[in-house]
């Protein structure tokens, strides 16, 4: 990022002085690891955008040496290990991390801000600005509806995106906001050097870095983002479109895994907000009508391909987040306040017969037809993408969460059946006459491509066996004694260093058990003390184990979170949850999973 070698541009505009002398060391050295994940992430190319094997080739190995000013804290196990396992979810690759100390004398601070403003610092909220739809209206609600100040922090790597966020955020002040509102524009590219990878799944992890900075220089313990649930949580919806290759830039586990690494940083508490959580994309589109700036719609921009944008089609009409809009959009009932023609390719009536194109609308329309025909039981099952959410909404149990996140769901396809409806009956003449492309979205919607087989004789009871378990799952598990190891009834097993911390754990949760009284808790020390392990070793060890029961999650559609199995107080330590049913190893048998195989319990899951 610096001297001849140079390869990174990171600049931060308009700020005060006084906020670039309260930046330790520590936060410029955390934005500039974050500028160095994000432009690799870009630099480093993936397999090829059509894969077979579900995107085998898509996982890279990402290792970094980086210089750093504090050497000793980024040495620390926990915080590489929060650095590797967060942004490994976020991205779906694997990284690794090696620091050494950086040479002195560092390079100054000021290198990367430019313009400095003498404006107050003092505001509200701090929240990540993008110049799109969702983060305008999460703008709007907190300044108009709540009456907030907000600094909003935009990241553009492209003049085009910068522009957008820039002429909103005038329009904004012209509207009488100019008091309460603040925008600082960061830019951050490669120097140099030509992007091969356009994925940028790493750029939240950028996003937060830089808004924590801002935050702590304006004193603040919080950051926002504004983005739907739906695209939040961002369920695959192509079967090649898995792990890493479904955003998850702002996923509820992602953001919780930031807040614990920010948080340990600083010694202090801190935590990521997403007031747009449980709203629908049509939902937050409403918003920015209630705000009274509907008129403003037009000038938000979520294309994800800035490269294609003209002055007559802001948006390609063809990626993802360009359908999702339009569904939005035209759901809310404000498709006069945006023409249709700010879309390259027309949403309904535009021909799309190029595979590519054709299969990201037809997939989105199907996924979410889908999801209208699935019940709230089955739904974890259908969706087990959901379930790596559950555990993650602070203040909702995995339930609760689950609930929640049918109804989001269930609303969101009932929004873009609407649109297909409204659609069809709208150009039913040209339909009729076939004047329509057949490769409209319309048209496919209307025609039915394939023939389901039959189902087998004894499916209906099958699935209502299958729901039964679901809608009302306990978590059982048995003890092989002889073979030292956990047994559960999807044949899962844990064993080795998983089942030692499991047997010391075990004779408080019987004894409790059977005594009818509360399964005490066994502080760390003591744990760790019969595990001949540090507390450190400990932790690692209970995420680990952890890790290895995932799976079950999906297998017997359990609703888990990291305290189901082993559960953690803070301040009192762990326990086995009172929750869980022991049974014995006859009676744990085997699970027989509707349409598959008999899984014998003797199939094993060892830790790493």
């Amino acid at each position: 990022m610096h001297g001849e070698g140079k390869n990174v541009n990171l600049r931060i505009d308009y700020i005060t002085r006084a906020m670039v002398a309260n930046v330790p060391d520590l936060l410029i050295d955390l934005l500039e690891i974050a500028a160095y994940v994000y432009c690799a992430d870009q630099r480093v190319g993936r397999g090829r955008t059509t894969l077979a094997n579900f995107a085998e080739s898509w996982r890279r190995n990402l290792h970094f040496a980086i210089p750093v000013r504090k050497l000793a804290i980024w040495q620390q196990q926990e915080v590489q290990r929060l650095l590797a396992e967060t942004l490994g979810f976020l991205s779906d690759d694997s990284y690794s991390f090696e620091f050494r100390q950086a040479r002195d004398p560092f390079y100054p601070r000021d290198l990367y801000f430019d313009n400095f403003v003498d404006a107050s610092a003092d505001h509200d909220v701090i929240a990540m600005f993008s110049g799109g739809l969702d983060s305008f209206a999460g703008a709007l609600q907190d300044l108009v509806m709540r009456k907030r100040s907000v600094c909003l922090v935009g990241h553009s790597s492209s003049s085009k995106v910068r522009n957008v966020q820039e002429t909103l955020v005038e329009r904004l002040k012209e509207r009488g906001l100019e008091r309460r509102i603040a925008y600082i524009p960061v830019w951050v590219t490669n120097e140099n050097s030509q992007a091969v990878d356009f994925s940028q799944r790493s750029r939240s992890f950028l996003f937060a870095c830089l808004g924590l900075v801002i935050a702590r220089m304006s004193g603040k313990d919080s950051l926002t983002f504004y983005e739907n649930g739906v695209v939040s949580i961002n369920p695959p919806m192509a079967g090649d479109v898995v792990g890493g290759r479904a955003t998850r830039t702002t996923h509820p586990r992602v953001f919780r895994g930031l807040e614990e690494l920010f948080s340990l940083l600083l010694d202090r508490s801190f935590s990521i907000e997403n007031p747009l959580q449980w709203l629908t994309k049509s939902e937050v589109a409403r918003l920015v009508q209630d705000a009274g700036m509907v008129d403003l719609l037009p000038l938000t921009n979520s294309c994800t391909r800035p490269y294609r944008r003209t002055r007559e089609h802001p948006h390609c009409g063809e990626c993802s987040q360009c359908i999702d809009r339009r569904f939005a959009i035209l759901a809310a009932g404000l498709g006069a306040h945006e023409p249709a023609s700010n879309y390259k390719v027309d949403l309904l009536t535009a021909d799309r017969s190029t595979s590519d194109d054709r299969r990201m609308a037809v997939s989105y329309v199907s996924f979410f037809r889908k999801i209208a025909g699935t019940t709230r039981e089955r739904f974890p099952a259908e969706f087990p993408e959901v379930v790596a959410a559950l555990g993650h909404f602070p203040g909702l149990s995995p339930t609760e969460a689950g609930d929640r996140l049918y109804d989001l769901f269930q609303r969101q396809a009932a929004a873009v059946n609407a649109v297909i409806e409204k659609g069809i009956r709208d150009h039913a003449a040209d339909l009729a006459r076939n004047a329509l492309p057949a490769g409209s979205l319309i048209s496919l919607c209307l025609a039915r491509s394939s023939i389901e087989p039959p189902p087998q004789d004894n499916y209906d009871k099958q699935v209502k066996d299958f729901v039964d378990r679901l809608s009302a799952p306990v978590f059982e598990f048995a003890i092989d004694e002889t073979r030292r190891k956990v047994v559960f009834r999807d044949g899962t097993t844990l064993t080795e260093a998983n089942f030692r911390v499991v047997e010391e754990l075990l004779a408080d949760f019987r004894s409790a058990k059977k005594d009818g009284r509360e399964v005490p808790f066994m502080p760390p020390h003591v744990l760790a003390g019969r595990l001949k392990i540090s507390e450190p070793s400990l932790r690692t060890q209970i995420r680990r184990l952890r890790e290895a029961i995932e799976p079950l999650a999906v297998a017997l559609g359990l609703p888990l979170d990291q305290n189901s199995f082993i559960e953690n107080r803070q301040r009192s330590g762990y326990r086995l949850n009172p929750a869980l049913r022991e049974l014995s190893l006859a009676d744990i048998g085997t699970l027989t999973i509707p349409g598959g195989p008999t899984v014998a319990p003797d199939v094993t899951t060892t830790s790493p």
